[in-house]
């Protein structure tokens, strides 16, 4: 019998397609040689993991991006470059996410930052429907000062939105976010990005 009453999103490579290597050229171009030892596109690393948990301010990280450069960068050149590997959200799953509201509480559960977050949010408008209210409650690393793979992050989700490990399931990209989740009895669903999102999920719901 199917338990799951609950369904909690990833952002990034789940429901919003990415585009790191663009991001990760444009690094590189600009004399972010080292990029690619702090950037994964899932979970990242050393101050770019500061910046995703929160303890780097927006300003502090562009400040980081022009020490480790040598040079001084506008801001708008920084932004730029950072928010390029954001693409868009395909319209059908916006329409999976409107079909889904209607039986399940949906959440979102996002490794991201304040930059990627303000630009990802107005993504989220479909026939101008405002989508994020599909979600009974959005949970964002750098507010919560916290981040996947931790199961720290998991627990909190779960005891904030007060829900049953056994009446949840978590669709992820990263197989390492998967594997945490599922060492508390939640259960998992690991989304390959490109396949479709609607047929992956017939296999865990109703």
């Amino acid at each position: 019998m199917n338990r799951i009453k609950n369904i909690i999103f990833d952002l990034g490579g789940v429901l919003l397609d990415l585009d790191v290597h663009r991001c990760l050229e444009r690094l590189e171009n600009i004399g972010l040689h080292e990029v690619r030892q702090w950037m994964t596109g899932t979970n990242e690393k050393g101050f770019f993991k500061e910046y995703e948990c929160g303890t780097l301010t927006t300003e502090q990280f562009r400040d980081r991006i022009r020490e480790e450069v040598g040079r001084e960068l506008p801001d708008e050149e920084i932004d730029r470059i950072w928010n390029s590997m954001l693409k868009e959200i395909p319209d059908y799953k916006f329409e999976l996410l409107l079909k889904l509201k209607e039986n399940y509480n949906l959440y979102l559960l996002s490794n991201t930052n304040d930059l990627h977050w303000k630009e990802c949010a107005g993504k989220f408008t479909y026939k101008g429907m405002p989508m994020l209210d599909c979600f009974t409650q959005v949970f964002l690393s750098y507010r919560m000062h916290l981040a996947k793979p931790d199961v720290e992050i998991f627990q909190t989700v779960l005891k904030e939105a007060g829900l049953k490990t056994d009446e949840v399931l978590f669709i992820d990209d990263s197989e390492e976010n998967c594997q945490a989740a599922a060492k508390l009895g939640i259960g998992v669903c690991h989304y390959v990005p490109g396949d479709n999102l609607e047929v992956q999920l017939q296999k865990f719901i109703v």
